[in-house]
């Protein structure tokens, strides 16, 4: 009669309807069936329903007569595949030329399903995949304070009041990742939901459109950030601090200072013969006194005095002021990474945190900044990009180091690691873009409706909202961004010291010319005595 297969199951869907009905089943029993379930279905279950998934939401309808040749419109289904049949009564002793036909349309459109009858599973052992990737840190299911396989976790209490509501239990199989598709053939959890070995995914999953060959998912629970966590790199590791607190006008105007005060004390000297300063002398006292040096000679007259006093009372000024800039920009962060170019071309070293989604998300990625960052910052360096979040985190800390991170791991550990005054140094860049979390099902589950008005209904009522606040760590506050300071060291001081060599290697050239200057006149000196001594004793 009929051919119970995968193709009828297949058709039994929950926006089908299905009305089966049998005008030559007679009665055969004289009571009304076990457990609610009149004779007839029996034996239709006996002969036809026995195969077929009349699960929850199915929606079939079989119609057949009963002792007074009357018929009998019930609904029927199954907690699952194996279970007895169940049935709701729609309409009984009704037949078509006696009553009014609206009485059977009204019955159909208007019927009512028990919900706690239909929510009922029977203790049905559901086959349930998870997977723990890390499980070196795995110590069960309601374990907070580890940060690997949120995923699973953060996702079980929703199931785990799904098996409370419908009142199933779990047939756990467990495997070590999530799985992608390689060459056709999923791997992890996908790989059994790809041989139909499982019915429901006991974890959250990233809504990858790949998956949905295998899979379907039915909400939204969770959304996971990935962020790029680091510090700013000092103003003086990417910039010369000793040049920025002038601006250019400032600079060329204390170059055209010293311009108009040595031009000046040349004319005074012109002026009155009588002067001691030189050009030179005039030059290197100037210089020293932009400098806040002093000078060993003391001028002549009065106009020479006042030049020099107003370049001492100018200079005072202007070093102040360059004081107080250089002290302030010691301590000031740079705003130069605003984007992932702007790290890209940084000299902050970068990492990763060690999670399967990481490597596929950035091969896969089609930003070209992201690209450049995988293949000049992360790639080189192999596995050793791919640690975990606490070793990154303190690598932060303590480095010029930049490093993506779950932004829930992240905030774990620098609660538990910075000081107030350093969480304020912190910033975050978005390189690549998760996709949310949902709780997958098997393709074509014909509990899919059922576990997904129930997951709505956790959604309604807050239960979601709670597991999600009790299992994602909170952003740290920055509470006082002026406290704490930035220790000056050597690379901080590195244009000074390049400024002293180059001081040393050019006194050092100096004297060498000086010496040889001079020895030279005094060769010359020299041989003119010898010929001058010469002609006298000539002449004599």
């Amino acid at each position: 009669m009929w051919q119970m297969d995968r193709t009828l199951n297949a058709l039994l869907v929950g926006n089908l309807h299905w009305l089966i009905v049998d005008a030559s089943l007679e009665t055969a029993y004289g009571t009304n069936g076990t457990i609610g379930v009149p004779p007839e279905l029996e034996q239709l279950y006996n002969d036809w329903f026995r195969q077929l998934e009349l699960v929850p939401y199915t929606n079939v309808v079989v119609g057949f007569r009963n002792t007074a040749r009357r018929w009998e419109l019930r609904e029927v289904f199954k907690p699952y595949r194996k279970a007895m049949l169940s049935a709701d009564l729609i309409i009984s002793n009704y037949t078509p030329s006696e009553n009014n036909p609206e009485r059977l349309r009204k019955s159909l459109a208007v019927r009512e399903i028990t919900a706690s009858r239909r929510r009922n599973l029977q203790g049905f052992a559901m086959p349930c995949g998870t997977a723990t990737t890390s499980p070196e840190y795995f110590k069960g299911m309601d374990d907070r304070n580890d940060v690997h396989d949120l995923f699973t976790k953060a996702n079980f209490p929703f199931i785990r009041e799904l098996m409370f509501d419908l009142n199933f239990t779990l047939n756990m199989v467990q495997v070590d990742k999530v799985g992608y598709k390689h060459n056709g053939t999923f791997s992890g959890v996908m790989g059994k939901f790809q041989n139909r070995s499982i019915e429901l995914g006991c974890l959250g999953t990233l809504m990858r459109t790949e998956r949905l060959e295998v899979a379907d998912f039915m909400i939204v629970t969770l959304i996971i950030k990935s962020s790029i966590i680091f510090r700013q790199p000092p103003l003086s590791i990417v910039a010369n601090i000793f040049e920025l607190p002038f601006s250019v006008g400032v600079w060329l105007c204390c170059f055209a200072l010293v311009t108009i005060y040595w031009i000046s004390m040349i004319v005074v000297r012109w002026m009155t013969d009588e002067e001691r300063f030189s050009s030179v002398e005039s030059l290197v006292f100037i210089i020293g006194t932009m400098c806040q040096r002093g000078y060993e000679l003391v001028p002549h007259f009065n106009g020479t005095r006042l030049l020099m006093f107003s370049l001492q009372l100018t200079s005072f000024f202007i070093i102040t002021s360059y004081s107080a800039s250089i002290v302030a920009l010691l301590q000031s962060p740079s705003r130069v990474i605003a984007s992932v170019g702007d790290l890209v071309s940084s000299p902050l070293k970068a990492g990763v945190m060690d999670t399967s989604y990481g490597r596929v998300y950035y091969q896969e990625t089609q930003d070209p900044d992201v690209q450049a960052l995988y293949r000049r910052k992360i790639k080189p360096h192999g596995d050793n990009s791919f640690i975990e979040p606490a070793e990154g985190i303190a690598r932060v800390k303590n480095e010029m180091y930049a490093f993506e991170v779950e932004v829930n791991a992240a905030y774990k550990e620098i609660k538990n690691t910075f000081e107030p005054d350093e969480v304020c140094k912190l910033h975050e860049l978005e390189a690549i873009k998760l996709p949310p979390f949902g709780i997958p099902i098997v393709k074509g589950s014909k509990y899919r409706e059922l576990i997904r008005q129930r997951l709505l209904w956790q959604r309604e009522v807050g239960i979601i909202k709670r597991f999600n606040i009790i299992w994602i760590h909170q952003k740290p506050q920055c509470e006082n961004p002026n406290s704490g300071y930035s220790s000056v060291g050597l690379v901080e001081m590195r244009y000074l010291y390049f400024f002293l060599a180059v001081g040393f290697l050019a006194a050092l050239l100096t004297l060498i010319g000086e010496r040889s200057w001079w020895k030279e006149l005094a060769k010359k000196a020299e041989l003119r005595g010898k010929i001058i001594s010469g002609e006298k004793k000539l002449k004599r």
